[in-house]
């Protein structure tokens, strides 16, 4: 017997949901579309933004208050205004978790990895290899050193591979192209796919950081030096080992890798948690979310921000920007990116003298001054990336590269619950 929508046949509808104003992936509300979900008086509404329970932003060219739609539904969802089933739905997007985990929890202060706050981690000088160990097996280690044998040198050609990239060279590609290699040698090598996630992360990882010599003036694959840290590794391949103010330098770009580790369920990590809970492989999980990392709302996003910011630094007068329309500013999970605020006092402790730094830094204080918005993450690898004049594409490569890490863990722990992740869909087409 066929079903009807007897509900609409007798007048009821669907509630119109409140038009949203979107800014670089945060969705925004005028006031009458915050009160419409609430159902409070504005009041409440100005209560709840007072108290910093709602966060706003001034509307582009207007006096008015925008409303962050994601705070807005929580305070909804909490009020129990939804049903479950709604609650499950909304969770997809910045809403009430879906998945446990005991990797990485979002804080105010920023990500916490296993417990431990990553600006910390970072301020403290803990290395790349040190926070990998810990999101990986749950402790810090005794101590912080480098790894030994990080190349599979019995496996995958690497410097072959290199040999191999022409011009237009993406470290994205190049990243992925080197996780398929790994994946497909262990698989017909008849090796276990499921080997332990330090196995396969030290693996990674440190194939991953010989792609800084690719992108660097030699263009070659930076080999491991004996003893080596990842962030040593990646200012030789970079060609920086001739600069000035070598050791805040280094410090800087092993800073931007653990802060990169992980920021919870990311798309990027939901697509490795989702690969991992079919049974793939750790390398295919990477391989995973490393497609999903290269778009346009991702890290793939940073090219947009690269244009424009240079676009800025040529010709300034000639860039119109009103705060809204900046790519990577702003993040819907914080009111001022912890991690791009520690990169960004990084970059402006330097002493060397350079125009481009300085510019870029009043650029971000004057967007923040004019219109309240901040870089996030990937703005801040941005900045970075051309204040030490690092090839283009160095960003999304520095993001990917500290990531994967995450990655690595958050696919050994799906593994650990035993079930395939599978959400539902609702139906919202017609009946023939």
């Amino acid at each position: 017997m066929r079903r009807t929508n007897d509900a609409k046949k007798h007048g009821a509808v669907d509630p119109v949901e409140p038009t949203a104003s979107n800014v670089n992936d945060v969705d925004y509300l005028d006031r009458e579309g915050a009160l419409a979900i609430l159902g409070v008086k504005k009041e409440s509404l100005y209560t709840y933004a007072s108290r910093g329970l709602i966060r706003t932003v001034t509307e582009p060219g207007k006096r008015t208050r925008l409303y962050r739609k994601t705070d807005v539904e929580k305070l909804r969802t909490r009020a129990g205004a939804k049903s479950g089933a709604q609650r499950v739905a909304s969770s997809l997007r910045y809403g009430e978790p879906v998945v446990q985990t005991w990797v990485c929890e979002i804080t105010d202060a920023g990500p916490r990895y296993r417990g431990h706050l990553a600006t910390t981690l970072a301020t403290e000088g803990r290395s790349l290899e040190f926070v990998s160990e810990l999101v990986w097996g749950g402790m810090p280690p005794l101590r912080d050193l480098p790894w030994s044998d990080i190349e599979p040198k019995s496996t995958v050609d690497l410097r072959s591979f290199s040999r191999k990239q022409r011009s237009g060279f993406s470290p994205l590609a190049a990243l992925a192209h080197i996780a398929v290699e790994l994946a497909s040698v262990e698989t017909v090598g008849g090796v276990s796919p499921h080997v332990d996630a330090r196995t396969a992360g030290v693996c990674v990882l440190n194939a991953f950081a010989g792609v800084s010599g690719n992108l660097g003036a030699r263009g070659v694959y930076q080999p491991q030096g004996e003893n080596e840290y990842i962030a040593e590794r990646l200012l030789k391949g970079y060609g920086l080992t001739r600069r000035p103010e070598q050791e805040k330098l280094l410090r800087l770009l092993n800073t931007a890798l653990v802060l990169s580790v992980d920021n919870e369920l990311s798309t990027p990590t939901f697509c490795a948690r989702i690969s991992a809970s079919t049974g793939a492989d750790l390398y295919s999980c990477v391989v995973a979310a490393i497609m999903a990392q290269g778009g346009p709302m991702q890290i793939g996003g940073a090219s947009y921000l690269e244009a424009y910011l240079q676009a800025v630094l040529q010709s300034p007068r000639d860039v119109r920007h009103n705060g809204q329309d900046i790519p990577c500013f702003d993040h819907p999970l914080y009111n001022k990116d912890p991690r791009a605020a520690l990169i960004i006092e990084s970059i402006a402790s330097l002493r060397t003298t350079s125009s481009v730094r300085t510019r870029l830094l009043r650029f971000v204080d004057r967007i923040y001054e004019d219109s309240g918005r901040y870089p996030n993450l990937f703005a801040a690898l941005v900045i970075l990336s051309m204040s030490l004049e690092l090839p283009s594409g160095s960003a999304a490569f520095l993001h990917t590269l500290g990531r994967s890490a995450g990655w690595i863990a958050h696919a050994a722990e799906q593994r650990l619950s035993g079930t395939m992740l599978r959400p539902r869909a609702r139906y919202m087409g017609g009946i023939v």
